[in-house]
């Protein structure tokens, strides 16, 4: 079953570079306006090459925050699987703060720059720092995804926050800041962890004859929430809604 779905998946995406590649450097003044709408079509069609159900605690979530994103809204989520991006572009026609390697990546790195994705260097402070008030500048008119965590771990060991984000919305006081949980009813089985390589959790999310995937979308986070909080109090707020952690 895996081969099958390995097999079509490849195919599917090699067919979207193919179309997609020409049409962005066709649409170059626009292509970060309609990126985001070409990987939410794109991210539907492999949600459905991997049989994912996807529940999400509000049906409205993206006409919600389509009103919301004119100032920029950033979606802080947990990160378990290669599937999560999938969700979150599916949901909410999400751009996405990707590791730096993503870039180098033959035609999917050009694809990903074309659309906007936001690359970060993780091991580079200075990198971060400058990614960070890049979000917060460049927020405006867009659904940005965050994961906070800087990598991928299962809900039943989750790797922590890291509160760098957090800071956007001091340096921007319009940014808001939706937190929101991914949860996989076989949540151990498709985690990406340790040193897997991506075509060995894309091996796993094919192995699962059917995957049940939900996302809870928790209290908003606004400039209001500083007056009285430093940024690693936000933070481990936020943290532990996300990750379901007992205060």
């Amino acid at each position: 079953m895996y081969r099958i779905k390995i097999t079509i998946f490849i195919l599917v995406i090699v067919l979207f570079a193919c179309i997609y590649l020409p049409l962005l450097v066709l649409l170059f003044p626009w292509r970060k306006k309609a990126g985001p709408l070409m990987l939410q079509i794109a991210s539907k069609v492999c949600l459905v090459i991997f049989r994912v159900k996807v529940n999400h605690s509000d049906k409205n979530a993206y006409s919600i925050l389509k009103k919301q994103k004119k100032t920029g809204v950033i979606l802080i989520s947990n990160h378990v699987s290669l599937l999560d991006i999938f969700l979150l572009s599916a949901v909410f026609r999400a751009v996405f703060v990707s590791k730096t390697e993503v870039k180098h990546y033959p035609v999917i790195g050009w694809i990903a720059s074309l659309m906007g994705i936001i690359f970060l260097k993780r091991d580079s402070e200075e990198e971060r720092h400058l990614i960070i008030r890049t979000i917060a500048e460049e927020a405006a008119g867009k659904i940005v995804a965050v994961f906070p965590q800087g990598t991928t771990s299962s809900l039943a060991d989750p790797m922590p926050f890291r509160c760098g984000i957090f800071k956007t919305v001091e340096l921007n006081s319009s940014i808001i800041m939706q937190p929101v949980n991914i949860h996989y009813e076989t949540d151990k089985e498709i985690a990406w962890t340790g040193n897997q390589l991506l075509i060995e959790n894309v091996k796993l999310v094919c192995n699962q004859k059917k995957i049940r995937a939900g996302l809870t979308m928790h209290k908003q986070v606004t400039s209001s929430d500083y007056e009285n909080q430093t940024i690693s109090e936000i933070c481990k707020s936020v943290q532990n809604n996300v990750l379901n952690i007992s205060r």
